[in-house]
């Protein structure tokens, strides 16, 4: 996560994620995922907004925020909300939604980001009316609210339509001819999406930069004293914590349900192995409401005066991540294949078979994990080979496509772990088209085990898969 703010406006981007292994697994606390960041990053652009009216007809102070999706058609991207007091609560209402509809992932991730910046502000001391109106001040302070651009790299979204308007072949070496936000010609329900998490990219950077804008976190990689680095290392942990865990709650709710988060885990954490979070952390979180903010004790020693950010508090939650990266020498590409699938429907019916056949299933995903922690394993150890007089020419070698007929006596360490990576994507293959058979899902149907057989031949290509072993619009190559 990234943060970069001047004294007006703040900046945070999220990149997005690819499951290289532990599909469906990482829904079960007892296994792990190896999640990737991608280079491709979603950006929340927070600035004072100075053309509205500050007050309700009523005369009462109000903060109006503006959400645009930038790459988007303005006329039907842009959601206006007004923030207000009301009797015993903060309300925040949608006031252009007979024009554009609602887009639950930024009402959800805006008023449960005010819901914690309020109960920050109770905690420091304010009565509950007084904070709320502390709220309000600080959303309006330079004018009369937010006005908040999101923007995504390319990537996030299929770019066929793009390419083919400027008459450039679907390959990757025309990407690069679009330029960076390439705007997209129809609404975002209308667009499809290439399968990077653009969900909790989005409620990750926006939640984060609302807290950042409002002076609750602190996010900015600014140089610092020695003296202070211990204490900042801590606050910044504390506040990556809070994105984290507020993140994931806004994700879910948007959602409807609690997920297993390696999504937005990696859009704060980067690329790591993900073990989830117990579901009972935010289950009792999912009913609460969504239409208003409910006025709190002002008391700051009262448990009621900070009932989300107690639950919210990173240092209760179990998920767990585990430092990892690619090796040098190795990059993910992914392919675009212009659609979706219903992924909810995927895992409903892959946890079905598994309930309905346990011991079938369970002895699977035994299996499979240990397939992905080989692979895992076999990445980390080349990373330690880095430093090898052979490491760069045993990764030319693979390029050539001859790492898998070299005979053992004769390779070297490096050379013999990337057949193993090869060899181990080959096997985590398998067992999930096990799975494919065994539930009916189509996990990885036949048409994809021929374009993946045939990307995984290819010169320079290790081994190849479905990423999350859950999606359909994306391949995978490394």
């Amino acid at each position: 996560m990234v943060s970069p703010a001047s004294d007006n406006r703040t900046i945070v981007s999220s990149p997005g994620k690819v499951l290289l292994a532990g599909g469906y697994l990482v829904l079960d606390r007892a296994f792990s995922g190896v999640v990737v960041a991608t280079s491709s990053r979603f950006y929340s652009v927070v600035s004072p907004l100075s053309s509205t009216s500050g007050s309700n007809q009523d005369g009462t102070e109000r903060a109006i925020i503006s959400v645009r999706a930038g790459q988007f058609p303005r006329e039907a991207s842009t959601w206006i909300y007004a923030l207000s007091v009301k009797e015993d609560e903060l309300v925040l209402q949608q006031i252009n939604e007979d024009k554009v509809g609602k887009n639950k992932f930024i009402y959800i991730s805006l008023l449960k980001t005010l819901e914690v910046a309020y109960e920050n502000i109770v905690k420091s001391g304010k009565g509950s009316v007084a904070a709320a109106e502390e709220l309000i001040k600080r959303v309006s302070s330079e004018g009369d609210g937010l006005d908040i651009v999101v923007l995504a790299d390319n990537d996030f979204y299929s770019q066929r339509e793009q390419l083919s308007n400027q008459s450039l072949p679907a390959r990757l070496s025309s990407l690069p001819s679009l330029q960076p936000f390439t705007p997209l010609p129809r609404p975002i329900p209308q667009t499809n999406k290439t399968g990077l998490g653009s969900s909790a990219a989005l409620v990750t950077s926006l939640t984060a930069s609302v807290l950042c804008h409002l002076g609750v976190v602190s996010l900015s990689n600014t140089s610092r004293s020695a003296s202070a680095e211990s204490t900042s290392d801590s606050k910044r942990s504390d506040d990556l914590g809070l994105v984290h865990s507020l993140a994931q709650f806004a994700h879910c709710l948007a959602q409807g349900k609690v997920g297993s988060g390696f999504d937005v885990s990696s859009a704060v954490f980067g690329t790591h192995l993900y073990t989830r979070f117990s579901p009972s952390i935010l289950t009792p979180l999912m009913d609460r409401p969504l239409t208003c903010i409910p006025l709190l004790a002002s008391s700051a020693s009262s448990s009621s005066s900070s009932y989300l950010l107690e639950a919210l508090d990173h240092t209760k939650w179990d998920s767990s991540t585990k430092p990892f990266r690619l090796p040098r020498g190795l990059r993910l590409l992914l392919a675009d294949v212009d659609a979706g699938t219903d992924t909810p429907s995927f895992v409903g019916k892959v946890l079905e078979w598994r309930k309905n056949n346990p011991d079938q299933a369970g002895k699977l995903w035994v299996e499979l994990d240990s397939a992905n922690m080989k692979l895992e394993g076999f990445l980390t150890q080349l990373v330690a080979r880095e430093g090898d007089a052979d490491y760069e020419e045993s990764l030319r070698r693979a390029a050539a496509g001859r790492a898998g007929k070299q005979e053992n006596k004769q390779s070297s360490a490096t050379s013999v772990l990337v057949q193993q990576v090869r060899e181990t994507l080959h096997t985590i293959r398998g067992y999930l088209r096990a799975m494919s058979d065994a539930s009916r899902v189509p996990i990885e149907p036949p048409e994809q085990t021929r374009l993946l057989d045939a990307s995984s031949d290819l010169e320079g290509v290790i081994g190849g898969g479905v990423p999350g072993g859950e999606w359909s619009d994306l391949k995978i190559t490394m």
